[in-house]
This record gives structure tokens, C-alpha cells and sequence, in this order.
């Protein structure tokens, strides 16, 4: 990786509404680059104003630096460093030609009254149920194609993973009381346990070995983990 990071620079300051693509395009001012990140705040889903920037080879990532460093962009100033000398609080990612995420469309700019959920809940209400189901469909056979590559898109942008959500709940996909179960490893309490509840353990215990395949590690042991609690009746009786 120190290889790597010889040739990958870190551009921090850039105006936080900035896209990936217009970062490219000061990035790509010195030399192509091989790959870029911007960089996301987990919490709520917004530029943190950073970047990575993979490019050719160490020559042209030394020209970056020479030449954006303190470069005028908008009405700041950025900062540019190579990311084997740079004390970034984000961790260098991993550059892999095999699972880069293909071009995404341009995202929406969220105003300064707004948060990412309000913004994501007034979209949605703007799909017609065929393209809502299109939409799922599109992330579940990416996520049993490319579990690794649908995790990475996840990681990098937290707040498709609240859309899809959504979008699951208002075409009736799944239920609230499924998804808070999903998310809640811990073991329900059976006196809460709703019908909704039962049906989901139902089908997590009838899923097959070719279905287990489809899912990355973490998903398999968490199913496994679940299995292993109904088979010793700790939900009670799930037939």
C-alpha cells in the first residue's frame, strides 16, 4: 500500500457542495487521474470538503501537489498533500479497478434549512410505484451480484441506504417493525414480538444454503446467529 500511496494525493478544503465530478476536474488539471473519493460524513451524508485522488503514477501526484496546494477554488483556499505525508483524520481508501463504483449520477444540493432525510422523503414522494420497485429491484440484484461492490456504495454514500429504506416501506416491501428488527441484533423481547416480527424469523429460518451463498460474511453470521436462537427457542415456537 506505501506504493500506492506515493501516487494518491489528499485534497482537504474544497467547498462542501462540490461534486465528485467537479473535483475531478481540478484534480485532472495536472495530469488523469486513475480513481478519486470524496469524502462523506457517515452521520449525516454530507461532503466533509476532502478528497483522495489516485493518479498514474508518483511524478504526476507530486505535480498535484505542487501546483493545488493553496489553489483559489471558489472562495477558498485548498490544501493539498500526498496521502503517504498527509495526517488526515479520514483513512486512506482502498483504490481497486475491480470494485470502482461506475459514474453516478449528479446528487441534489441540500439547502442549509433542510437535512438529507427531508430532501430524500420529498424525492421519493415523486416516484410513481413502477419506478420505486424498479429501484429495489436495481439495489437487490446488485447486492446478490456484487455484495461487495453494493457494500462500498453503501459506505461511500449513507444516504442511499436511508432511500432504500424508504422506498421499501412506502411500496409496503417492508414494514417499520421489520427493518428496527433487522437493525436491532439484539433478541426481542417476547411479549413485543408482533406478527410482522414472526414472519421475518420465519423466512431468515427457511433461507437455504444457495441463498447464505448470495450474502457476504457479516450477513451469513447474522443469519446463522439468528437460526441458532430459534433452534434453541429463543423466540419461542417458529414454525
Amino acid at each position: 500500500m506505501s506504493e500506492d500511496k506515493d501516487r494518491i494525493v489528499y485534497i482537504s478544503s474544497l467547498p462542501f457542495d462540490y461534486s465528485e465530478e467537479q473535483v475531478a476536474e481540478i484534480a485532472k488539471s495536472v495530469g488523469p487521474i486513475s480513481d478519486l473519493k470524496l469524502i462523506f460524513d457517515s452521520a449525516t451524508g454530507r461532503s466533509k470538503g476532502s478528497a483522495y485522488v489516485q493518479y498514474a503514477d508518483h511524478e504526476t501526484a507530486l505535480s498535484a501537489v505542487r501546483n493545488l496546494n493553496n489553489a483559489n477554488v471558489g472562495t477558498r483556499y485548498i490544501r493539498c498533500s500526498l496521502a503517504s505525508d498527509s495526517d488526515a483524520y479520514d483513512p486512506v481508501p482502498e483504490f481497486s479497478s475491480h470494485s470502482k463504483l461506475p459514474p453516478l449520477p449528479l446528487g441534489i444540493q441540500v439547502h442549509p434549512s433542510q437535512n438529507p432525510q427531508q430532501v430524500i422523503a420529498y424525492l421519493l414522494s415523486t416516484l410513481d410505484l413502477q419506478k420505486a420497485s424498479e429501484l429495489l429491484k436495481e439495489a437487490r440484484t446488485m447486492s446478490l451480484e456484487n455484495p461487495q461492490l453494493m457494500k462500498k456504495l453503501l459506505d461511500q454514500y449513507p444516504q442511499l441506504s436511508h432511500a432504500l429504506v424508504e422506498t421499501s416501506m412506502m411500496i409496503n416491501v417492508a414494514t417499520s417493525s421489520q427493518i428496527e428488527l433487522c437493525l436491532n441484533r439484539q433478541q426481542p423481547e417476547l411479549d413485543y414480538m408482533t406478527p410482522d416480527h414472526v414472519d421475518l424469523l420465519v423466512s431468515v429460518n427457511k433461507m437455504s444454503e444457495e441463498e447464505l451463498a448470495a450474502l457476504d460474511e457479516d450477513q451469513v453470521k447474522m443469519i446463522k446467529d439468528i437460526k441458532n436462537e430459534i433452534s434453541k427457542g429463543s423466540y419461542g415456537i417458529i414454525d
